[in-house]
């Protein structure tokens, strides 16, 4: 099939180019990464669905959601999508920015990109100068909204709608996401000096001290202290950004004592879901501590939960575990197995989102012709632009695309931060989910 879009044929055309430039420079000493080997402690292996040039697209997006605007304080921060969120009725376009969207979106193209280090250690810097070290606000990194020249950010731009101010999905699974982040820089090649910054290690320290408040005695977390509901997809996600900051501590601090109460706020957090949330009855995970019976007629999040602990359960755990976690999940793919309601053959979510993990879990459960169909889909839609990768693409997509791409050199050069294409008559991040 020939690609027409135009990042995929710059991509084909200087990659050569590029990567013989950078095989005889600095560069020329990257980590070789695993093909195997997936973007975070997972069960779940790699996969090679998505062919080179979809890859290198998804890349070169990644590169172009970054906010270039050195000396200022928007410089590093990543947008959620391409396209402007908002417009003031001054005409000025701002784009949305969600930590754990970001966050997520690096851990995957770090694993293919190794190179995006630099992308990714400015990010982490502008993680830190946002995150509040007292205060009311102590450790929760509220969403921000950049203009679209990288020339101001806010976290409540004019003439937005309130909702959308002082906003953030779920504080555990974000800070979380932080700690995740940042041990995918330091695993493929980042410098470990970085994470040993004050400022860095600081907003580490307080992220680490928030994240446990929020757990309870039980050993799961609250999503936000104004919010004490406890979710299983949260969960798997704070347990895994627990052992990445055990690891961290460890490898970057020298901290072995702080590494040892991670490990064990992990645990808690990995007993306590084995032993609160999983639905033995029902053969299926429950969404939420306390919450009603899973409804497998309803996408998110009932059903896509289905998908997290298999996702997000390390590697080494009981193999009898993993097993089930797979059942869990094809029950739930089983439900949108109809011909009405496939959920690799269209967006089956009513909010239009387009769940890449479910092609992960089922590449993991052994659905590898529902894992090809969602990947090819997705290839149509997202490369049929200009703009590429469209909303309701964003960023945080990026994980799970690139888990089924094998790792390759840089294919195209950084871009220029472009301007934003128009606004959408909706703000982006109205009804949606942060997975």
């Amino acid at each position: 099939m020939r690609v027409r879009h135009p990042l995929v044929r710059a991509a084909r055309a200087i990659g050569a180019l590029l990567f013989a430039a950078w095989a005889g420079g600095a560069l020329a000493q990257d980590p070789p990464a695993a093909l195997a080997t997936p973007p975070i402690d997972s069960a779940c292996p790699a996969g090679n669905l998505v062919d080179p040039a979809f890859r290198d697209a998804a890349v070169l997006t990644m590169r172009r959601l970054v906010v270039r605007a050195p000396g200022r304080a928007t410089h590093g921060a990543v947008r959620r999508s391409l396209g402007a969120a908002h417009v003031d009725r001054r005409g000025r376009t701002w784009h949305h920015v969600a930590a754990y969207e970001a966050n997520l979106g690096f851990v995957g193209a770090l694993r293919v990109d190794a190179t995006m280090r630099r992308e990714a250690a400015d990010w982490l810097r502008w993680q830190a100068a946002q995150l509040p070290l007292s205060g009311p606000d102590r450790g929760v990194l509220h969403d921000r909204w950049v203009l679209a020249d990288g020339s101001q950010q806010s976290a409540c731009p004019a003439d937005i709608d309130a909702r959308h101010c002082r906003q953030i999905d779920a504080v555990d699974s974000t800070l979380a996401s932080f700690f995740l982040m940042a041990q995918a820089y330091l695993r493929h090649g980042g410098d470990a000096a970085l994470l040993r910054e004050p400022a860095l290690r600081a907003a580490f320290d307080v992220a680490a001290a928030t994240l446990a408040t929020l757990q309870q005695t039980e050993g799961l977390s609250w999503a936000k202290a104004d919010h004490p509901v406890a979710y299983l997809m949260d969960a798997v996600e704070v347990a895994a950004g627990w052992r990445a900051l055990a690891q961290l501590q460890a490898e970057a601090w020298g901290d072995a004592a702080g590494a040892a109460v991670s490990r064990h706020q992990a645990q808690r957090t990995q007993d306590a879901l084995q032993r609160s949330l999983w639905d033995g009855s029902a053969g299926l995970w429950r969404v939420s501590l306390n919450g009603p019976a899973t409804r497998l007629a309803r996408w998110y999040p009932d059903s896509m939960a289905q998908a997290w602990p298999l996702l997000w359960g390390p590697a080494g755990r009981d193999p009898a575990q993993v097993t089930r976690d797979r059942a869990a999940w094809q029950r739930a793919a089983a439900a949108w197995h109809t011909p009405e309601r496939h959920w690799a053959a269209r967006n089956v979510d009513p909010a239009g989102f387009w769940w890449p993990a479910a092609a992960v879990a089922a590449h993991c459960s052994g659905d590898a012709g529902a894992a090809a169909d969602w990947v090819a889909r997705a290839r149509r839609a997202w490369l049929a632009g200009p703009p590429p990768f469209p909303w309701p693409f964003q960023v945080s997509d990026l994980l799970w695309l690139l888990w089924l791409a094998e790792p390759g050199p840089p294919q195209a050069p950084l871009p220029d931060p472009a301007p934003a294409p128009p606004a959408l008559s909706t703000p982006l991040s109205v009804s949606t989910p942060d997975r």
